[in-house]
C-alpha cells in the first residue's frame, strides 16, 4: 500500500479524546457483516476513523493498515468457508437420509446375540468370522439356556455366512414364538478366533440425528447403517 499523505488532513489536538465509539461501531459492524462489499465500506470508514484520531507525532504506518485489511479478508475467508462446509456437511446428511429410507420395511443382518423367531417360520441368522477358522460351534438357545439348535462347520472361511433355522428344537418340536441367544465359538486349531453373531431383523423407521441416521429395528433395538451386515430382498 502506498504511503498515506496526511498533510492535507486537519489533525486533532493530541490532548483530545479519541472518537473511541465511532471505532466501536465500525468494528461491531465489521464482525456482523460478511457481504465483502460492506467489508471494504467499514474497514474504509474504520481507517478515515483511525486517521482522523491518530498523533501526527506517530502516524499510522502503512504495515499496519495492511495488516488489518489481511486479517478482515481472513477472518471473512474462514466464515465464508465455514459456511461452506456446514451446507455441504448439511447436504450430505439430507441426501443419507432420503438413501436409508428406503431401507424402511426391507429385512437385514445385523450384529445381535439374539435372534427374534416366529413359530412355524425359517428364520435367518449368521455369523462373522474375522479370520479362517478349522472349527465353528453355533447354539441357539432359550431363556434358560438349553440348547434347541446346535451347528458345526469344519474349515469355516473368514467373512459373513448366513443360515436358515427351521423354528425346531432337537427333537424335531416347533418352538414359540420369541427372543432366543445365539452362542458362537471358533477356533483355528487351539486358538480362539474372535466371531460375531448377527441376526435378522426388520426396518421399522430411520432416526435422523446430529451424529447422522439410526436405524429403528423395532424389536431388535437400534443400530447405525455401517453395523448392516447384509441386505436382504
Amino acid at each position: 500500500m502506498s504511503t498515506i499523505n496526511i498533510s492535507n488532513i486537519n489533525s486533532p489536538d493530541v490532548n483530545s479524546n479519541i472518537d473511541n465509539e465511532l471505532i466501536k461501531i465500525n468494528s461491531n459492524s465489521l464482525q456482523n457483516n460478511t457481504n465483502p462489499l460492506d467489508l471494504q465500506k467499514n474497514f474504509l470508514s474504520l481507517l478515515v476513523a483511525q486517521i482522523k484520531n491518530q498523533d501526527p507525532t506517530d502516524p499510522i504506518k502503512n504495515s499496519d493498515l495492511t495488516s488489518q485489511l489481511a486479517q478482515i479478508n481472513t477472518a471473512n475467508g474462514i466464515e465464508r468457508l465455514n459456511n461452506t462446509a456446514i451446507q455441504f456437511s448439511n447436504q450430505i446428511n439430507r441426501n443419507q437420509s432420503i438413501q436409508f429410507s428406503s431401507l424402511i420395511g426391507h429385512h437385514v443382518i445385523v450384529p445381535n446375540k439374539e435372534i427374534i423367531h416366529t413359530k412355524d417360520t425359517p428364520t435367518k441368522f449368521g455369523i462373522e468370522l474375522v479370520k479362517n477358522a478349522t472349527s465353528v460351534e453355533i447354539k441357539i438357545l432359550d431363556e434358560n439356556n438349553k440348547t434347541l439348535y446346535l451347528k458345526k462347520i469344519k474349515d469355516a472361511k473368514a467373512g459373513i455366512q448366513t443360515f436358515l433355522w427351521d423354528g425346531k428344537d432337537l427333537n424335531k418340536k416347533s418352538v414359540m414364538t420369541g427372543k432366543y441367544k445365539i452362542l458362537v465359538t471358533a477356533k483355528n486349531k487351539d486358538q480362539d478366533i474372535p466371531v460375531n453373531s448377527l441376526s435378522e431383523a426388520v426396518v421399522n423407521s430411520i432416526i435422523i440425528s446430529s451424529n447422522g441416521p439410526v436405524i429403528d429395528l423395532g424389536a431388535a433395538g437400534k443400530t447405525i447403517p455401517s453395523k448392516i451386515s447384509e441386505i436382504l430382498k
